[in-house]
């Protein structure tokens, strides 16, 4: 009787720990991450033509259309063109008529699109904002088009042209020159300070003596002429069927030159040779083809 109850006890025990374990909640896996979509981004293939590309920049998509000349190669210097405050990149090409310069002279014509048509200053430096974006550009440029990193350019309309002087500022040795036009430089107290040595930038600037801006002009171009230790300019006539206009030429520090087309007659507008005195595609590449970084 004894060896029975204890056979009993025993399988009576093995019932509770079997109804036990059988009840318990068994334990969840932990669930894997979900994967973060990647941007999608168009494939990019080198060559001749027109592209609209994409990067990643710090997690987002950002857009550009490229326009490479029909004898592309690696080594061709490469001009950014910034459109204006509520623009597109299509609308810059459009404007600017750069492509026909590029075919003729042999240079990457890049149109880099501002999100919500505007350029982000961040918070200002090298890596803040859209200044951070296209520094990020035109490495990518280098590397993936083979452009020639001594002889990035960078020119922009209205709010563009003001972000191209923000790029001559805080990215030091990047732009070999700019071309604003009808922009003014912003006014920052420490833009007035010198570039320095390692900064020897040239700007050549469009400025319509009718634009709405034309009382920021003479600010720029004396603040500018400070802080790149430009000597007192020479002025010369110019024009063509359209008119007349003035050209202001002068050397500034570490061989750069400070160059400013004033056209008296012109607006808030890009010139052309048929509407206006000066054609400012054709003008600035003939300074941008003067200079380049060492």
């Amino acid at each position: 009787m004894r060896q029975g109850s204890a056979v009993k006890r025993v399988i009576a025990l093995a019932g509770i720990v079997t109804v036990l374990s059988a009840c318990g909640p068994a334990t969840p896996a932990p669930p894997s991450p979900a994967a973060s979509p990647a941007l999608s981004l168009p494939a990019e293939q080198p060559g001749p033509g027109d592209h609209q590309l994409a990067m990643a920049h710090d997690g987002v998509r950002r857009d550009f259309t490229l326009h490479a000349p029909a004898a592309y190669r690696p080594g061709l210097p490469v001009v950014l063109v910034l459109h204006g405050y509520g623009s597109d990149s299509a609308g810059a090409v459009r404007q600017s008529g750069l492509n026909a310069v590029a075919d003729r002279a042999g240079f990457l014509a890049v149109y880099p699109q501002g999100l919500g048509g505007a350029w982000d200053p961040g918070a200002g430096g090298p890596t803040g904002g859209d200044v951070g974006f296209l520094a990020a550009l035109a490495d990518h440029l280098v590397t993936v088009w083979g452009a020639d990193r001594t002889r990035v350019y960078a020119a922009g309309f209205s709010a563009g042209a003001a972000f191209t002087y923000r790029l001559a500022r805080e990215l030091p040795g990047r732009f070999a020159a700019i071309a604003p036009v009808s922009g003014r430089m912003d006014n920052v107290p420490a833009w007035r300070t010198p570039l320095g040595a390692g900064n020897a930038v040239s700007v050549v600037t469009f400025q319509g003596g009718r634009d709405q801006m034309a009382a920021s002009w003479d600010g720029t171009n004396e603040a500018w002429s400070a802080a790149a230790g430009c000597g007192t300019p020479k002025a010369a006539a110019v024009g063509n069927a359209q008119g007349s206009a003035e050209r202001r030429v002068a050397t500034c520090a570490n061989g750069a030159e400070h160059v400013v087309f004033a056209i008296p007659a012109m607006g808030h507008e890009w010139p052309n040779a048929t509407e206006h005195p000066v054609a400012a595609s054709e003008l600035m590449w003939e300074v941008f083809s003067r200079h380049r970084l060492p």
